[in-house]
């Protein structure tokens, strides 16, 4: 046995505070430790010569003899704080960046127990828009980075995993395997992406091995979620109480000499004048009660898990990173739940001292159960919310329970909505998604100083998707027949896809210093990009019975088959020089050429160039003795959007069509037709951005203030527009419209306090975007868009920004008879009704008098993150809000609809009444069928989406490194984590950030979606 020598230290920073946890490791071996609370360490070694390795995040590696005694001060490494900035085809030191990107690091994520990656971006980064629009288990936010630069196409940014552009759901990717987030939000960032660059690239890098013994890391948390917010409805007494005066009013104000006492059955019936008859009887009335809470029925607390387990480490020559994951969050909602299973891993070895190959593999799996949401055929939120409240879940006998069942036949009574416990319990609507994710790399150093390298990377997703849906019948009772359902209602779908997507890119770098203060380097490349996606659909109905579920056995069946496919190829370059790092200058190109577009635009060209001054390494500002960094920088730069639904928009296809041939009844003949245009000419969408920045840091930077302003017109927009009929077609995709977008960016960065006991550390952002349609079409005309199921809600129109409300401008109720003789009316208004504004002054209300109503974009959004620590004891706070955006609340279509046959939001109980009890004056009057086009979309409907919302709450313990090193653990941190626990807004929905579609047309409205969850959990962290 070799001979032992115990060795003891301490490791100092330059301020004379104690470093914790840092490693000092025997150079050559494995064998290491790390510094306790107070920086001390004791490490036996070989008699002999050794040389310690001793490394701290943020601070210099140094090496160093080892001695009996030791006292150690490890230096800043302002570069190394700076340096890891992922920018497309390369990396750069924070300080050097010329452009606009915004970074998230794994440590503001790891206690953010997020489903989906897309969600860590909440609140982080300045102009960056993030909505969790629904709260359905595994479901991403929707992303805005700098606003919605499209009308048709895609408005979400592009996101590239590990150098890999990524499409389609972000859900199996493991939040956990990230190691940074980097958001390219000017052109000059972004160009290097070309065609898929105009609305922003969302960078993530997984995490990778490194250097040293290997590590073990195990996270996990276990929690529970409630739903975040529910709606204030009527209970059943107070529905009866308003349903009997609807069908009253309608009833009186129809029949000749009725009278409100005139006995139910008796009134004529399908003329909504019945209410239910068991009203007429006090007792049955009072047995109701409040009748059934159905939110109370729907939601449920849920549980949520996740467990991960890292192994990484490696040699100077090899590095290795293994994880493994499993994430099931249930749903606050009956019967859905997401899970997922992950793996990664990652190699990186130096074969020789110019040859360096990697490999990335990640196969996912996941599987979910969702509902409908939206219309309440099958969209169990507004089925919850305007049931009548007296129905019950089930009857006695343990059968679902159905509204019709109480009310009468021919529209008579309430609306046979149906059952939402029984939809969201009995519906099967499984997705499994099977992804392969896999990337590998060689990099050649052409030269002995490896200044000029070469790096070829070959990488593949392939994605296997499948959803089975079955509707059985037996259980659920369908709305408008008594009882359970027929055999024709139970319903099969079948659908099956699978994308295979691959990608091949070559690059020459160069780096080189001339003259020690000419800092050169450049990249050039050629990739080539191809997507194959097949899909096999196929649905069946009128079942037997709800036991055997396949599509076989159904007696009416459909299937289809489809296919598409896209390929790209492209050149690219980047120049980066600086002087001294003082003055610099960027410059980037590439061609892109996509299979999407028209022969004579098949390739896109995208310039962008950048400069910026470090004003601070002047001497005449560094004699200020006021910045410890000063940046000026600005930016222009062309980018594209290829996002297109349709990847053969620019040619003539051709569809399947039947004939009939022959005299009599004829033949049909299987035959086939143009069904779109050829457009040779159809191009990218253009983006076309400014960017001016200015960047400050004070007391050697624990004071960081940033501003940047943009500027950014998109042009060439790809709009499917009506042709003139003689073509033979009705419309065809064309580049004509132009949206412009312009803002501003606010960041400060405070390192308030930080000695050895207590820090405090702040990040906060503020933005604001403002978004304008400057050209549609040849005449400019607006384009109309319904708001799901009440008729035209939205419009694009020249002068106002997309996400535009359309509808009647609500400016009161007819209080009274002078009143409603005074004022401008519709056709079939009266005393108690809504009053519109009449927009066109012809003294008559008309849908001409429609108007814009609103919009979705808010005055500004913002983000405030704060980080304490005390001694062993840390504690994070997240804050994210918006301020002046507008939502329009579709829902209120069914529970402010005023007709009486649903449940309505409380604030009905405001409405008018009688001339003597007129209500609140801005809620109308409740009847049966109603006139005046009270239920028609108005801006009654819209509200302030305003919210300011706590979006994470953390409390974490770490043990003492002094008890650990006894149970041979390095690091062990427990925590106290709430989601979403506290929200601040005036909106009656569930969710301000709802969206019903990602279409920027739709934006800010709700229509029955998911609503959001609020959660707390129990973490740990623990490394070996």
């Amino acid at each position: 046995m070799l001979a032992q020598t115990l060795i003891k230290g301490v490791v100092l920073e330059e301020s004379g505070e104690p470093v914790i946890g840092a490693s000092i490791q025997i150079k050559g071996t494995g064998q290491g430790t790390v510094t306790d609370i107070d920086g001390n360490f004791s490490l036996t070694v070989p008699t002999g010569t050794n040389v310690l390795v001793v490394s701290y995040v943020g601070l210099k590696t140094l090496e160093v003899v080892a001695q009996p005694n030791m006292r150690i001060v490890l230096q800043s490494d302002v570069e190394l704080l700076d340096e890891v900035v992922v920018v497309g085809y390369g990396t750069v030191r924070k300080r050097d960046l010329t452009g606009s990107v915004g970074q998230v690091s794994s440590n503001n994520i790891k206690d953010l127990n997020i489903s989906n990656a897309t969600q860590a971006l909440a609140g982080q980064i300045s102009g960056v828009s993030v909505q969790q629009g629904s709260g359905s288990p595994g479901r991403g936010a929707i992303i805005r980075v700098r606003g919605a630069a499209s009308i048709t196409a895609n408005s979400s940014p592009l996101y590239v995993v590990d150098g890999f552009p990524i499409t389609g759901d972000m859900s199996t990717l493991n939040p956990n395997d990230i190691a940074s987030i980097e958001v390219l939000k000017d052109a000059s960032a972004a160009a290097i992406y070309g065609s898929r660059a105009s609305n922003g690239v969302v960078l993530i890098t997984t995490k990778s091995g490194r250097q040293g013994k290997a590590t073990v890391q195990f996270d996990s948390y276990v929690g529970v979620q409630t739903v975040a917010k529910t709606l204030d409805i009527m209970d059943a007494q107070e529905f009866i109480e308003m349903n009997r005066e609807a069908f009253n009013r309608k009833y009186i104000e129809s029949v000749p000499g009725a009278k409100i006492t005139d006995p139910v059955v008796g009134r004529p019936s399908g003329y909504r004048y019945k209410y239910p008859d068991f009203y007429d009887d006090p007792a049955a009335v009072a047995a109701v009660g409040n009748g059934t809470d159905w939110q109370d029925e729907l939601f449920r607390t849920a549980p949520v898990q996740n467990y991960q387990l890292n192994v990484s480490g490696g040699t100077e020559n090899t590095k290795y990173f293994f994880s493994t994951g499993y994430f099931n969050q249930d749903g606050i909602i009956l019967n859905t739940n997401f899970e997922r299973y992950s793996l990664r891993a990652k190699i990186d070895s130096k074969i020789n001292e110019r040859l360096t190959l990697g490999i990335n593999i990640a196969p996912n799996y996941s599987n979910s159960n969702d509902v409908s949401e939206g219309h309440p055929t099958n969209g169990v939120i507004i089925q919850a919310v305007a049931v009548a409240p007296w129905v019950p879940v089930r009857y006695e006998n343990g059968v679902y329970a159905s509204s019709i069942d109480f009310g009468k036949a021919g529209g008579d009574g309430v609306t046979g909505l149906p059952n939402a416990v029984a939809t969201a319990t009995e519906i099967k609507n499984k997705t499994n998604r099977l992804q392969l994710f896999s990337n590998a790399y060689a990099e050649l150093a052409l030269l002995s100083d490896k200044s000029l390298k070469f790096r070829t990377t070959l990488g593949a997703t392939i994605t296997n998707y499948r959803r089975n849906y079955f509707r059985p019948a037996g259980k659920i009772p369908i709305a408008g027949n008594p009882g359970l359902g027929l055999p024709q209602h139970r319903e099969a779908q079948s659908d099956a896809q699978e994308t295979f997507n691959y990608l091949n890119e070559n690059t020459l770098s160069y780096a080189r210093t001339f003259n020690g203060v000419h800092n050169f380097d450049a990249v050039a490349g050629f990739t080539v990009q191809k997507q194959t996606w097949k899909q096999t659909y196929a649905n069946g109905s009128d079942f037997p019975d709800d036991i055997i579920e396949v599509i076989s056995n159904a007696k009416i069946r459909q299937g289809s088959s489809n296919m598409n496919e896209w390929a790209m190829m492209s050149y690219l370059g980047r120049v980066n020089y600086n002087y001294n790092n003082k003055y610099y200058v960027t410059a980037s190109f590439r061609s892109d050429g996509s299979s999407k577009f028209g022969k004579n635009n098949r390739f896109g060209n995208f310039p962008s160039m950048s400069v910026m001054w470090r004003a601070s390494e002047e001497k005449f500002i560094s004699n200020l003795d006021l910045f410890s960094d000063l940046k000026l920088r600005a930016s222009y730069g062309v980018t594209g959007n290829d996002a297109l639904s349709n990847n053969y928009a620019a040619i003539g296809t051709i569809a399947t069509s039947n004939y009939v041939f022959g005299g009599g009844s004829g033949v049909i003949v299987n035959g086939a037709n143009m069904n779109s245009i050829t457009n040779p000419d159809l191009t990218w969408e253009k983006a076309s951005q400014l960017d001016l920045g200015l960047e400050m840091g004070f007391f050697d930077n624990r004071l960081t203030v940033g501003t940047d302003y943009y500027s950014r017109k998109t042009t060439d927009l790809l709009l499917n527009v009506p042709i003139p009929t003689i073509t033979g077609f009705g419309s065809a995709y064309q580049n004509i419209g132009k949206v412009d977008n312009w803002g501003l960016e606010f960041n400060v960065g405070a390192n308030i306090i930080n000695n050895r006991d207590f820090s405090w550390l702040v990040n906060a952002n503020l933005s604001l975007n403002r978004n304008e349609v400057k050209a549609l079409g040849p005449a400019g005309d607006p384009i109309y868009y319904t708001a799901q199921t009440s008729g035209q809600g939205h419009v694009l129109k020249i002068g106002h920004p997309t996400g535009t409300f359309y509808g009647f401008d609500h400016i009161g109720v007819y209080m009274n008879q002078k009143m409603f003789d005074e004022n401008p009316k519709e056709a079939t208004s009266n005393v108690g009704d809504a009053m519109y504004r009449d927009v066109n002054g012809d003294k008559v209300i008309t849908s001409d008098d429609r108007t814009e109503i609103g919009n979705a974009e808010p005055d500004f959004y913002y983000g405030i993150n704060n980080n304490f620590s005390y001694k062993n004891f840390d504690l994070g706070i997240l804050i994210q809000g918006s301020y002046g955006g507008e939502i329009l609340n579709i829902g209120k279509r069914y529970y402010e609809n005023l007709e009486g046959n649903q449940n309505q939001l409380r604030t009905v109980l405001n409405r008018w009444k009688s001339e003597e009890d007129p209500g609140d004056g801005w809620m109308p009057r409740v009847r049966s069928t109603p006139t005046g086009q009270t239920s028609q979309v108005s801006s009654r409907w819209v509200e302030d989406g305003s919210y300011l919302r706590v979006n994470n709450i953390t409390f974490g313990y770490s043990f003492s490194n002094r008890i650990l090193s006894r149970v041979n653990i390095e690091n062990l941190r427990i925590y106290l984590s709430a989601q979403n626990p506290i929200l601040i807004t005036k909106y009656s929905g569930f969710n301000p950030e709802v969206n019903t579609s990602e279409n920027t047309v739709h934006a800010g409205s709700d229509h029955g979606v998911y609503p959001t969850s609020k959660s707390y959990s129990f973490g740990l962290n623990i490394t070996f």
